[in-house]
């Protein structure tokens, strides 16, 4: 199964059933279940309840959009705070691979290393925020 729902089978004008959604989304019946319990629109005056193909993709791209955070550019994303944090000591080391650099710092709150890629011709501004070491 895979991390999150496909949207490409879904029809926006077709009525589901719940295993129809679970079949065409990728994830299992017991999550539709809950998807459903969550908010997602049904048509349960009858059995089988039945989800609109649009609500569905509504939906997905909705509980897509809550779970993305904002990074400014001289912060990153923790992945143990799961928020987006600024580096320990103003400071982070980057490293050049073709016309990206990898950036690494600490994270201020839980000290883990946090990694984040970013384009060279935004080294110039990341400059004024953060002091960069080369590890090259």
């Amino acid at each position: 199964m895979p991390k999150s729902a496909r949207l490409t089978g879904i029809k926006s004008l077709r009525c589901y059933q719940v295993p129809e959604v679970a079949e065409v989304t990728g994830v299992t019946t017991r999550t539709v279940r809950s998807w459903i319990k969550q908010g997602l629109p049904v048509f349960a005056v009858e059995r089988p309840a039945l989800v609109r193909g649009d609500d569905l993709i509504a939906f997905i791209k909705k509980k897509r959009a809550d779970r993305k955070t904002e990074v400014a550019l001289h912060e990153f994303f923790c992945l143990r705070c799961r928020q987006s944090r600024a580096a320990a000591g103003g400071f982070a080391t980057c490293r050049s691979n073709g016309t990206r650099v990898a950036l690494k710092a600490i994270c201020i709150e839980c000290e883990g290393v946090m990694n984040k890629p970013v384009a060279k011709s935004q080294l110039s501004a990341l400059r004024n925020k953060l002091e960069l070491i080369d590890e090259d």
